[in-house]
């Protein structure tokens, strides 16, 4: 009989730690922790994103005589300086007469500031004539500048030659050919996890624990009737 009690006491234990154990693995589970939530650290463009863009602005430089480049700043300190001389090499007017230049300042705070995130967006030149808004029509607002700013930082100097070339201040560059056929589309993802997956979780914990609390019930009223017969 002392085995008995003793082994209903250890079920109840172990299905009290394994309602703790489900409600706290489904809790991470729905809400994971995540160090980037509160970081401050600005992202800059992949080295493969980089060399990309210095490569596109190369060929522009080669049809414009223009040099193209960018500046992504973090709270005004440069960490990231392109141009088409290099995905790592800021512009050099002494080799570049005509150049310009895509600038964003951007600004993290943590969560527990009350400042607002900020970035800042400037185009210069060695002519002028550029305006900062004329980027927004690509997307390139200071909102994303926020949100993805080693996207939009190449993206925005990319799309320098384009509007050198609609000024008039430069020619147009060239289209290159399309040959052979266009590659399909891959197919689209299923969204059903990305949309679900809290409910899916949610319900999953709902019923470890429903099952957790079934067996301990059932140990439990097991347990009392062998007492009883004995």
């Amino acid at each position: 009989m002392a085995n008995t009690k003793r082994t209903a006491k250890l079920w109840k234990v172990f299905g009290l730690l394994g309602a703790v154990v489900v409600l706290v693995v489904g809790l991470l589970l729905i809400d994971p922790p995540s160090e980037g939530d509160d970081s401050t650290e600005i992202p800059v463009p992949s080295a493969e994103m980089a060399q990309e863009t210095s490569r596109k602005l190369a060929a522009a430089t080669a049809a414009q005589g223009v040099c193209y480049g960018w500046q992504l700043a973090d709270f005004g300190t440069p960490i990231s300086e392109g141009s088409n001389l290099g995905p790592t090499t800021p512009i050099d007017p002494a080799q570049c007469p005509q150049w310009v230049e895509v600038q964003a300042s951007v600004t993290y705070w943590s969560s527990s500031s009350e400042m607002a995130d900020y970035a800042s967006v400037t185009v210069t030149s060695s002519g002028g004539g550029l305006s900062t808004s004329t980027l927004d029509r690509f997307g390139l607002t200071e909102k994303m500048f926020i949100d993805e700013p080693d996207w939009a930082i190449c993206q925005a100097a990319l799309a320098l030659p384009l509007l050198m070339a609609e000024s008039g201040a430069a020619k147009a560059v060239p289209t290159p050919a399309i040959t052979g056929t266009t590659a399909a589309l891959p197919a689209a993802g299923n969204d059903f996890w990305r949309d679900r997956y809290s409910f899916v979780v949610g319900t999953a914990m709902l019923v470890a624990l429903a099952l957790i609390f079934f067996l301990i019930g059932w140990f439990d009223r097991r347990h009392q009737r062998a007492t009883v017969q004995q």
